[in-house]
C-alpha cells in the first residue's frame, strides 16, 4: 500500500496545531511582582516599624540629636527606596532625638569656634623607633620624616584623644561633620614620597598592591582597626608625583578613589622668595596642569606652600600662587598651607583665613618647640568640639560676635556652667 505522505504531513500539523492549543489554554504560573522598600525618612520611627513589622524586615535603630528634624522622625534610611525588598533583610534607620538641650552641650564643651590642628607630615621610614638617631620616632634631625612605628602611635594618640579625621578640602568648605562631643583633625603629606604610598605590585586582578609600612598603608590599617575615626588625608605632590614611574597615575587614581585628596606643592619645590614671578607661576600652574590631565576634577585646588614661602601675602609671587594663568591654562587656588607651627582656627571664626593655613609639624621633641604633645596640649581647652551637626554653628553664649557665618548655618549659643 502507497504511503500518501501529504496527508501523513497534513495529520501531523494539524496534531501539532491542537497539541499547541492546549499548552496555550493551561494555567501559567503567574510572575512574581518585584517589590521595592519604601522610604520612611521624614516619617515616624513608629510608622517605619510597623511597616517593618508587615515586611518581615530587620530594623537597626541608631539615634541622633538634630535641630531641625522633630524627635521621633526618621533622619535616613540604609538602604533607601528602589532597593528590592526581601523577607529578613536588615534596614538601618537614622532616629531624630530633636534639639540638644542645653545640658548636653555643657556635658561636651562644645565649641565650635575652637582650634583645629592641620598635622603635616612627610616621610613615614619602616623601621623600628629604637634604631633611629634621634628622639621619639623622628628619622631626621628636624623631624620631618618619621618611623611607621611612631605614625601609628600618633594615629592612635589622636583617636584616643577624641578626634576624628576630615578632609581638608571640606573644612575651608566649613563642612565639619564629626560626632558630638569630637574633634576634627586633618592630616597633610608633602613631597610626594614613594613612601607616602609605595607600590609593591599588582595582583591577578590588576589592583595595587600596598607596603603595609608606608603611609597609606598605616591608614588603611587604621580605617579598618577604627571604622569611625574619618581616615582620610590629602597628599601634595611635585612633578615627580610619587616617585614611581609605572605607578604614579595609577596611584592617584587609587587615592581619589579611596577617600584621599591630592594637591599641589609646585614642579620644582622652590622657594618663592627666591624665584622670579613668571617662575612661581610656572610652578605652581605646571603641577595643576598635569593633575588635571590625569585626575581632572578630582584634586584639591590647594597648594602646600614649598619651605612655607613666601613668609607674608604681601609678596608679589603670593598673587599668582591663588590664581594665574600658565601657557593658556588658567588655575584658581582656594587654599594655601605654611609650614606653621600651631593648630588653625575653626572656619567659623571671623579669624580665619584659609588662603594663609597654619600647620603643626608632626614630630617629637620631648614636649617642646611646637611638637606634638606641646601643640596638643596648648589647645586642649581651646580645641574646636563638635555638637554632631554639621549644619549648625554651636558657641558658649558670650561668643556669638566671633563668629564669621559665611557658609549660612544655624547658630546656637547656650549658657555655659
Amino acid at each position: 500500500m502507497k504511503i500518501r505522505w501529504n496527508r501523513v504531513l497534513i495529520l501531523l500539523a494539524v496534531v501539532f496545531v491542537i497539541l499547541l492549543g492546549v499548552v496555550m489554554l493551561l494555567p501559567r504560573e503567574e510572575e512574581k511582582e518585584k517589590v521595592y522598600l519604601e522610604s520612611y525618612v521624614g516619617k515616624s520611627q513608629s510608622e517605619m516599624e510597623q511597616y517593618a513589622t508587615e515586611k518581615k524586615i530587620t530594623l537597626e535603630t541608631e539615634e541622633q540629636y538634630n535641630s531641625t528634624i522633630p524627635e521621633g522622625q526618621i533622619i535616613s534610611q540604609e538602604p533607601n527606596q528602589n532597593t528590592e525588598l526581601e523577607e529578613g533583610m536588615k534596614v538601618k534607620i537614622v532616629v531624630s532625638k530633636g534639639k540638644i538641650p542645653d545640658t548636653v552641650y555643657q556635658e561636651e564643651k562644645v565649641n565650635e569656634l575652637g582650634r583645629v590642628p592641620i598635622m603635616m607630615y612627610h616621610g613615614i621610614i619602616d623601621k623600628p623607633s629604637s634604631e633611629t638617631a634621634y628622639t621619639g620616632g623622628n628619622v631626621d634631625k628636624d623631624g620631618y620624616n618619621r618611623t611607621a612605628e611612631a605614625f601609628r602611635q600618633d594615629l592612635e594618640f589622636y583617636y584616643k584623644n577624641g578626634y576624628r579625621m576630615i578632609r581638608l578640602h571640606d573644612y575651608i568648605k566649613g563642612d565639619i561633620n564629626v560626632p558630638l562631643g569630637k574633634s576634627p583633625i586633618i592630616l597633610t603629606f608633602d613631597d610626594g614620597r614613594e613612601d607616602n604610598f609605595k607600590v609593591l605590585g599588582v595582583d591577578e586582578n590588576g589592583e595595587l598592591q600596598i607596603d603595609p609600612n608606608c603611609a597609606v598603608g598605616v591608614l588603611e590599617e587604621m580605617k579598618a582597626k577604627y571604622p569611625d575615626f574619618g581616615v582620610t588625608a590629602t597628599f601634595f605632590v611635585n612633578s615627580g608625583l610619587f616617585q614611581q614611574k609605572e605607578y604614579n597615575e595609577k596611584i592617584l587614581k587609587w587615592l581619589v578613589d579611596h577617600g584621599y585628596d591630592v594637591g599641589n606643592h609646585t614642579t620644582t619645590h622652590p622657594d618663592f622668595t627666591k624665584i622670579s614671578n613668571a617662575k612661581a607661576l610656572e610652578s605652581v600652574g605646571k603641577i595643576y596642569q598635569q593633575l588635571d590631565q590625569i585626575i581632572p576634577g578630582k584634586y584639591v585646588p590647594i597648594v602646600a606652600l614649598p619651605f612655607g614661602s613666601p613668609y607674608k601675602k604681601t609678596h608679589e609671587n603670593f598673587g599668582v600662587i591663588m590664581e594665574g594663568t600658565y601657557e593658556g591654562y588658567h588655575y584658581k587656588t582656594e587654599a594655601a598651607l605654611r609650614v606653621g607651627w600651631e593648630a588653625d582656627y575653626s572656619p567659623f571664626s571671623t579669624n580665619f583665613d584659609p588662603t594663609f593655613l597654619k600647620r603643626i609639624r608632626a614630630y617629637d621633641n620631648n614636649g617642646k618647640e611646637f611638637d606634638i604633645q606641646m601643640a596638643f596640649q596648648l589647645i586642649e581647652n581651646t580645641k574646636y568640639i563638635s555638637d554632631g551637626d554639621p549644619n549648625t554653628i554651636v558657641v558658649p553664649q558670650g561668643n556669638e560676635t566671633k563668629i564669621n557665618n559665611l557658609y549660612q548655618k544655624e547658630i546656637i549659643s547656650y549658657k555655659n556652667k
